[in-house]
């Protein structure tokens, strides 16, 4: 077992799911460090930096407002060290559920956010009940 915190990367992830169900980036923009990182595992183009990722996650939101897009997500962690991850409810284009990677700087701000493929991590959950639940909302 890890003997790394993830607190931060949990309370980012967190307010990542609030911010995509309340379409309103306020909730994740005061995390992100000056040299932030956005990249997608589904897009070959180079990785966002925190001002163009700022521009594309307020639009996105905004287009998914616009669209009355639903958005779930479900916290997952990786067997072993415990670091969460943001398990995402609408399928990958491979037919899998895709999820949210977050890493931190020495300062707790967020340096790097990632949207890959779940099955590159070996997750697990904390209530087998609301996983349940979580899988029946979609």
């Amino acid at each position: 077992m890890s003997g790394q915190s993830f607190e931060n990367e949990e309370l980012f992830l967190e307010n990542l799911a609030k911010a995509y169900t309340e379409y309103d980036a306020k909730y994740i923009l005061p995390f992100l460090a000056d040299d932030f990182k956005y990249s997608s595992f589904w897009v070959a183009t180079p990785d966002l930096s925190k001002e163009k990722y700022a521009d594309y996650i307020v639009a996105k939101l905004a287009t998914m407002k616009r669209l009355n897009t639903i958005n779930r997500f479900f916290m997952m962690y990786e067997q072993g060290t415990g670091k969460p991850f943001l398990l995402v409810g609408s399928k990958t284009p491979e037919g899998g559920f895709g999820c949210f990677d977050v890493k931190t700087n020495q300062d707790g701000k967020i340096k790097s956010l990632a949207i890959m493929p779940s099955s590159f991590y070996h997750l697990g959950y904390k209530n087998k009940e609301e996983f349940d639940k979580f899988l029946k909302s979609l």
